[in-house]
């Protein structure tokens, strides 16, 4: 499966990055604040000043349809999972390639699935890791807070590995390229982009988890999950959402959100 690298300009649509600061709708009811965490290609990416990616394009979509307009703001993984971003009122909605689980949606308001996700064991293209049965004594990095940490930590005590956690993917791809960590396991989706944009990088193994994908908002807030949930149905319906995984995942989509029905 090949997946497409991001470039200054690509996708349908690139949202402006605003910046670190909290905007969220309670400042401005004419805006639709998003917030995100990056680099988690194809889903969201710095391209200059702008965010781009899977997510960037389905959010605009959103900000169309709402008659808003759109904003980014940066922050920790952890912070759209707990709930903590929206407490705060820093954003109104998340894009950050979040899995729904049964704790998030606890937590958080979570969208209808927008997309099926698998995890993936990653390393560099010299390694002799192959399979999670190779991680015996190597140093795994994931990013904190995410199913990848969880599914590393599961096969920590069997597998004999150690799991190293970072804020972002971009500094466990740095780790990795350094030799601070020996592998990875993320998304399959994230680490695909990266070892299409880094020949140092590769797949070693995919691991199928059949998670999806949702947005994420502040818990109760119905309006805006209803205003999500139509988006997401109406980009299905129109044709708009087979556009965005072309353009971004690199090939046809073929209805793998039907078995999430």
């Amino acid at each position: 499966m090949s997946f497409k690298r991001l470039t200054a300009g690509a996708g349908v649509a690139a949202a402006a990055l605003t910046g670190l600061t909290a905007c969220g709708s309670d400042g401005d009811d004419n805006a639709l604040t998003v917030c995100t965490n990056v680099p988690f290609a194809p889903f969201e990416e710095r391209s200059g000043d702008d965010i781009v990616g899977f997510d960037a394009d389905m959010m605009q979509l959103l900000a169309d349809r709402t008659d808003r307009e759109l904003s980014w703001v940066e922050v920790d993984f952890a912070a759209i999972e707990s709930g903590s971003a929206f407490l705060a009122g820093t954003c109104d909605i998340a894009a950050a390639g979040i899995t729904i689980t049964d704790e998030r949606q606890e937590a958080l308001g979570m969208s209808d699935p927008y997309f099926r996700a698998d995890q993936a064991l990653a390393t560099t293209t010299d390694s002799d890791v192959a399979s999670v049965d190779d991680l015996e004594g190597k140093r795994v990095g994931v990013q904190t807070a995410t199913t990848g940490e969880s599914y590393a930590e599961d096969l920590e005590e069997e597998k004999g590995l150690e799991v190293v956690k970072f804020d972002d993917m971009g500094s466990v791809a740095n780790a990795m390229k350094a030799g601070s960590v020996d592998a990875s396991i993320a998304d399959l989706s994230n680490w695909n982009s990266f070892a299409e944009g880094e020949s140092d990088f590769t797949v070693a193994e995919e691991l199928p988890t059949e998670e999806y994908y949702g947005y994420a908002v502040k818990k109760d807030d119905d309006e805006l999950l209803g205003e999500v949930n139509d988006m997401i149905a109406a980009a299905l319906e129109s044709g708009e959402y087979e556009k965005i995984y072309r353009e971004w995942i690199g090939v046809e989509y073929s209805g793998q959100l039907e078995s999430a029905e």
